[in-house]
């Protein structure tokens, strides 16, 4: 009898052991497969990322003395946007949910304030101070939030040193261009 305790011992401690093992290796491995998932689709996306946060430039925080585009100039913008969100890499695939409403936000914009005049033609009518003001607006959302998915926004592990929102800056004055 003492031997089939033992038996029965030794039996159910194996059970008990491989069954611990076998859920600590599974959930060790999910989270492993997880975190390469991650990081190779953070690496994707900090890739079509960086390229359009260097495409929305054409729209700055504010613009210099001159250099506001006109209606058809907002047309090409949206080009640009449209063709970096389907063109061969893709981009707008990578987009997050949130992103992407940043990113269709300030396209729909560009769409409205380019209106065309009823021969199709882009307005000669120079942009209104509001039209302005809401393009610079999201596209600086867009930019902060593509920062954001990448992890490029977010506290740095200093306690010294943090990232904050872009600060207002005064109203522009206007120069005279020669």
């Amino acid at each position: 009898m003492t031997v089939i305790i033992g038996l029965v011992g030794v039996v159910l401690g194996g059970l008990i052991g491989a069954v611990t093992s076998y859920v600590t290796n599974r959930s060790s491995m999910l989270i492993e497969l997880e975190h390469s998932y991650d990081v190779a689709l953070r690496d994707k996306r900090l890739e079509r990322y960086q390229v359009l946060f260097h495409l929305s430039e054409c729209i700055p925080r504010r613009w210099r003395p001159g250099t506001e585009p006109t209606r058809a100039r907002l047309l090409e913008f949206w080009n640009t946007f449209h063709d970096w969100y389907f063109g061969p890499d893709a981009g707008g695939m990578f987009l997050t949910k949130t992103a992407k409403a940043c990113y269709l936000n300030l396209q729909n914009a560009l769409i409205d304030v380019a209106r065309e005049d009823t021969t199709g033609t882009p307005s000669a009518e120079p942009l209104t101070e509001a039209e302005s003001r809401l393009l610079r607006s999201l596209a600086s959302e867009l930019r902060h939030q593509l920062a954001e998915d990448v992890g490029a926004s977010h506290p740095p592990r200093l306690r010294w040193s943090r990232v904050d929102k872009t600060v207002e800056g005064p109203e522009p004055t206007t120069i005279p261009v020669p």
